[in-house]
């Protein structure tokens, strides 16, 4: 976590100045007395300033992140409600109102615009890679399931055709999900191709992958012996 130092004539005009300069609430920072300075004699000989060394609590960030989707949502004609938490490395921003269809849009392109800005303004304020996913109602839920049904469709498909499927494009969350659901089909391997926003999975039959699988599960037998273990010369005809 990154921590920043400042100096004033007090404690307190440097915690001040702290909060200024991060836009800050004093609960939103974890505070160090570095040096509590000193007037010195009669204010003029041997003055020390104070020394506070700062840092932000993740409430800073998920505020500021909060008041930009605001910002954002104040052209949205509705009253919605939102939140945001972060959970790891993620910020999870969750949306509620009604007549909110219009915040996910035609395939979600709506809501993956808005999961894309908020993306961009999260990393800008972060010293470390983040994500933010954003849920417009139940739309994740109700779109997982969706494109779970649509790889498993697509993976019968592969199988009863025994060739390769190229899918539609997929943002990255429900790529995932795709991959999951074929990795349980021994026959199928799954890859990505492409470059966002145009990247595809592609549902391919492999016959190796399930030949792999059994040669992984067999006993290993010695080199040149017969099943028993045995010199083929002392192996009975």
């Amino acid at each position: 976590m990154k921590s920043y130092q400042f100096k004033a004539d007090s404690v307190e005009e440097a915690i001040r100045l702290a909060r200024r300069k991060l836009d800050a609430y004093e609960d939103e920072l974890d505070i160090k007395i570095i040096e509590k300075g000193s007037k010195g004699f009669l204010g003029i000989f041997g003055t020390k300033e104070s020394v506070i060394e700062v840092s932000l609590h993740d409430s800073h960030s998920e505020r500021k992140l909060y008041e930009y989707l605001k910002g954002i949502l104040g052209n949205f004609d509705e009253e919605v409600l939102s939140e945001v938490k972060l959970v790891g490395r993620t910020y999870r921003v969750k949306i509620e109102g009604e007549k909110i269809s219009r915040l996910i849009g035609k395939h979600g392109k709506t809501v993956a615009a808005l999961q894309h800005i908020l993306n961009i303004y999260a990393n800008r304020m972060a010293q470390i890679k983040v994500n933010v996913t954003v849920d417009v109602g139940d739309y994740r839920y109700e779109r997982k399931k969706l494109v779970e049904e649509i790889a498993h469709r697509t993976a019968k498909s592969a199988l009863s055709k025994k060739g390769k499927i190229v899918m539609e494009p997929m943002f990255s969350f429900e790529r995932r999900l795709v991959h999951e659901v074929i990795s349980q089909y021994h026959d199928l391997k799954s890859y990505s191709v492409g470059f966002e926003p145009y990247r595809k999975v592609v549902v391919e039959y492999s016959e190796r992958k399930y030949r792999d699988d059994r040669r992984k599960s067999d006993p290993v037998r010695r080199r040149g012996y017969g099943d028993a273990g045995q010199h083929p010369s002392r192996q009975s005809a």
